[in-house]
């Protein structure tokens, strides 16, 4: 039975995927439609690029209200088979398509944040099983609002091109501080590293704010920071600190920002 459920839950991936095909064609021509449309406004520069930014993001995302339901369906066949790891897996690929697939132009909560990423590091860790996430973020800073889809990405490629590449146990360690000001967030992997000539290039990159965001795959960290400092100004947005066969740090810097619950 928990090879059908795998089976299933490979059918419902493999559709999602096709599906998100067909919506990066459409986000494609919608995105011409609006570059074209841009280039004629004299006015036309930070708002603009922060929508390209945001329809970047889009493209990255699924419409998928059937998939979500199926694979609900998938979850509860997984738990009568027995197969709590798979229906746990499954249900962190439910709640991270549905945080995804809404307006990436908010700002959220840091807990909703972290929550994204330790459901995409669920998933992850179903494929490779020698991962470790640990988080130390102080209680009160959770209520702090950021940018949406920020902290996923920066997981992502620590865990790509830091973890995998590594022989043994490979661990992603996120923490949360603040200075009077701004919010400090940096995540620390003990992974490969980078070498100093091609760490140069990406902290170059990220000093800048891109006149139009990459288009390579995902949402790229050089993306994720163009965006903060858009939203932001220049003070804010990410940098990478690494050595070769030692790790690799990202300090991503934000505006100190608390929600504040009503009474």
């Amino acid at each position: 039975m928990p090879y059908i459920v795998l089976r299933a839950a490979a059918f419902v991936i493999t559709a999602g995927f096709i599906c998100l095909a067909c919506k990066y064609r459409r986000l494609r021509r919608k995105y011409g439609l609006l570059k074209k449309e841009a280039e004629t406004q004299a006015a036309l520069h930070s708002i603009d690029e922060l929508k390209l930014a945001e329809y970047l993001a889009l493209q990255n995302q699924i419409n998928p209200h059937f998939l979500y339901n199926t694979l609900e369906a998938v979850r509860s066949d997984a738990i009568c088979a027995g197969a709590k790891d798979i229906a746990n897996t499954v249900k962190a690929l439910a709640t991270f398509f549905r945080y995804t697939i809404t307006d990436v132009g908010t700002q959220v909560l840091l807990e909703d944040e972290i929550n994204n990423v330790e459901n995409y590091f669920m998933i992850q860790k179903y494929r490779f099983s020698a991962l470790n996430l640990e988080i130390m973020a102080p209680p009160e800073l959770l209520q702090a609002r950021t940018p949406k889809l920020i902290l996923q990405p920066v997981v992502e490629n620590a865990i790509i091109h830091g973890l995998e590449k590594k022989v043994g146990l490979g661990t992603v360690k996120l923490c949360v501080d603040t200075t009077r000001k701004n919010l400090l967030i940096t995540v620390k992997d003990d992974g490969v590293g980078i070498e100093e000539d091609e760490l140069a290039r990406i902290n170059e990159k990220l000093n800048r704010v891109e006149d139009a965001p990459s288009k390579q795959g995902g949402i790229a960290m050089v993306n994720v920071n163009s965006r903060i400092k858009l939203i932001f100004g220049e003070d804010y947005g990410m940098h990478i600190y690494s050595l070769a066969g030692a790790g690799t740090t990202v300090e991503i810097i934000l505006p100190l920002i608390i929600e504040k619950r009503g009474l």
